[in-house]
């Protein structure tokens, strides 16, 4: 018996994958250890704190998430991944942990802008004293929890005060705040921010 032929429905693109692989012509090891180990979800950590919203919008809030071996908890400055390879990750510290009812955990967290992302009313840019400069917001960004690249350090210094040394204290420091809606900057003096 002789069966039947089928017309080919590969495209070009897999037709050369094929001739490659037929080739013996291998994936680096990085490529080959993606494609057989799926990616790590993040899961929640800790004890349950509460429940927020109903039916499909039910979250469930928790102090912590483990992802690619790392332990993040609120109030963890962290880098989010970009969404492309040419901006710069974002920084926010951590707000809220939670976890959907579907199973994926989220990310709720205030976001810190570098100068150069904070519009100024009436257009221009604002001066930067110092390369590790971010401005504090009250802007709150939700976003998965794999977006979370690691954890980074930032210091809150009164402008009244002297800047760390980068070389002894490495990371992002906060002298002002940012007003989103109002495109203006406040300076962050020893009193508390509300």
């Amino acid at each position: 018996m002789e069966l039947p032929k089928f017309a080919p429905t590969s495209t070009s693109e897999e037709e050369e994958m094929l001739k490659e692989h037929v080739e013996g012509e291998r994936l680096p090891p990085e490529e080959e250890k993606e494609k057989e180990a799926p990616q790590e979800e993040p899961k929640p950590a800790g004890k349950l704190v509460r429940f927020s919203g109903e039916g499909n919008q039910k979250r469930s809030h928790y102090k912590a998430f483990e992802f690619a071996g790392n332990r993040y908890t609120i109030e963890d400055p962290v880098l989010l991944a970009p969404e492309t390879k040419e901006l710069k990750p974002d920084i926010t510290i951590i707000k809220d942990i939670t976890q959907t009812i579907d199973g994926m955990v989220i990310v709720t967290g205030q976001r810190l802008y570098r100068p150069e992302e904070a519009k100024k009313k009436g257009g221009g840019s604002w001066q930067i004293r110092d390369s590790r400069e971010l401005f504090y917001s009250i802007h709150r960004v939700e976003v998965p929890a794999k977006c979370v690249m690691h954890k980074c350090v930032v210091y809150f210094v009164s402008v009244n005060k002297q800047l760390p040394d980068s070389r002894k204290h490495p990371g992002f420091i906060i002298q002002q705040v940012y007003d989103a809606e109002k495109q203006k900057l406040w300076k962050i003096i020893d009193k508390e921010y509300d």
